[in-house]
């Protein structure tokens, strides 16, 4: 039973590949002169979701780096992300992880930068710093998970020191999905309860009135993250030789973009600064309280 439900998933599949409406796009490496000397297995290689390095290397630039600044890179997953910003920008990255991965040191050794990376193992909505130790806050394909609760904004904001800034990408929906959306949007179920759009993401920072939104927008690319992250997958594996997890992902995935034909899936960046204080207060407590 199980090799028949595997066949008939992987034929699913095939025919949904077949059937798309034009050939899936493949994001050129050369549109990122910042990712020169990577390959697409390097742009991709340790990343859950779409967008690999390429979506990292722009929500980069809206941050102003520089060698020696304190960057904390929230769920980062294997590092991913920390070992680029390291790498490109010479800043001390703590990378912060429920489950670092193992491999994380071996990856920043590799990279020559392992003297700049710090593996934390923490929750993000309980972190073990001080407060506004930070210059800058980076987040990408994460911030869904956990900082959707009203306090989560004020609370990641106390590590950023001010004027710091905080950058999060991750995927989202154009606008707030409602009780016709088409079932074959919904992905990631139930985490995709937790994907918003742009605007509601704006929102939910300013309310803390701790900082200004500078952008909160659909990425012009973020359709193609999706694309270019099934054609990676594609090319890594054939389709029978994959997991059946990985199968299903990918045949929700090709359906939805099959199925999406003015881009309401998408990815967003959110780029914020945190206010200055308009005088010197009171001393404030060493550590931040974690939100709810």
């Amino acid at each position: 039973m199980g090799a028949k439900m595997t066949d008939d998933l992987s034929s699913r599949l095939t025919a949904l590949l077949a059937e798309f409406p034009r050939p899936l796009r493949e994001i050129p490496l050369a549109d990122f002169p910042e990712l020169t000397g990577y390959t697409r297995v390097d742009v991709h290689d340790g990343l859950q979701g779409q967008g690999g390095l390429f979506l990292a290397s722009d929500m980069a630039k809206r941050l102003t780096l520089s060698a020696g600044m304190k960057v904390l890179d929230l769920a980062c997953g294997r590092g991913s992300t920390s070992v680029f910003l390291a790498r490109k920008y010479g800043v001390h990255v703590y990378a912060v992880d429920e489950a670092p991965a193992d491999t994380l040191l071996d990856r920043a050794t590799a990279a020559g930068v392992a003297e700049l990376i710090t593996s934390v193992r923490a929750d993000c909505r309980h972190l073990p710093f001080a407060k506004e130790e930070f210059d800058a806050v980076f987040c990408m394909n994460s911030l869904f998970y956990f900082g959707t609760d009203d306090l989560y904004p004020p609370y990641v904001l106390e590590f950023l020191k001010p004027g710091g800034d905080l950058v999060a990408g991750s995927p989202c929906y154009r606008e707030e999905l409602t009780a016709d959306t088409p079932e074959e949007f919904l992905l990631e179920f139930p985490a995709c309860l937790a994907v918003h759009s742009p605007g509601w993401w704006k929102t939910h920072f300013e309310k803390s009135q701790r900082a200004v939104v500078l952008h909160s927008e659909l990425h012009p690319r973020g359709v193609e993250f999706w694309e270019d992250r099934v054609r990676f997958l594609l090319d890594a594996q054939k389709i029978g030789e994959m997991s059946e997890g990985r199968r299903q992902m990918l045949h929700d995935m090709v359906r939805m973009l099959g199925q999406d034909h003015d881009g309401f899936v998408s990815h967003f960046v959110l780029h914020l600064r945190k206010n200055k204080p308009s005088s010197e207060g009171s001393a404030a407590p060493e550590r931040a309280a974690a939100p709810g």
